[in-house]
């Protein structure tokens, strides 16, 4: 049984990952490095200094730096001074940055319904059960 379970758990992940990434399909302006930084700062709903990003999404500092400045540019972020640490800033989201935040996910949101009307009522709800059961097994897997 457990072989079995692995063999789709296997399975499931390329599914989920060509799933979303056809549903991301033209809902992100920028890069998929830019994009990564402003959705984990997004998550954290906070100012984080460059330590905390690079470590969150383990990216080395230097590289975070030059992704930062060109999202500073474009008018995403802001970065202001660390008021307990003078020698760190930090980085936050600007309206901007928020607003294409979430205009990628209502993209994705619209897509996703219109990948749902290709189910017959019966097919989403087993499609939403077994959505459900997963998330409710996997968490119990992890404690």
């Amino acid at each position: 049984m457990i072989e079995q379970i692995a063999k789709e758990y296997i399975a499931l992940i390329p599914n989920i990952f060509d799933s979303f990434r056809d549903l991301n399909k033209n809902s992100a302006e920028l890069s998929h490095m830019q994009n990564h930084v402003i959705e984990f700062m997004h998550m954290q709903q906070r100012a984080l200094n460059i330590k905390d990003i690079s470590t969150g999404l383990d990216i080395a500092k230097q590289q975070l730096t030059n992704i930062i400045k060109e999202l500073e540019v474009g008018g995403y972020v802001a970065k202001v001074p660390d008021t307990k640490d003078k020698r760190a800033v930090l980085v936050s989201l600007t309206p901007v940055g928020e607003e294409i935040v979430n205009r990628k996910w209502t993209k994705i949101y619209q897509n996703f319904n219109e990948n749902l009307m290709k189910l017959s009522a019966e097919e989403q709800i087993d499609l939403n059960f077994a959505l459900h059961k997963v998330n409710v097994l996997l968490k119990k897997m992890e404690g």
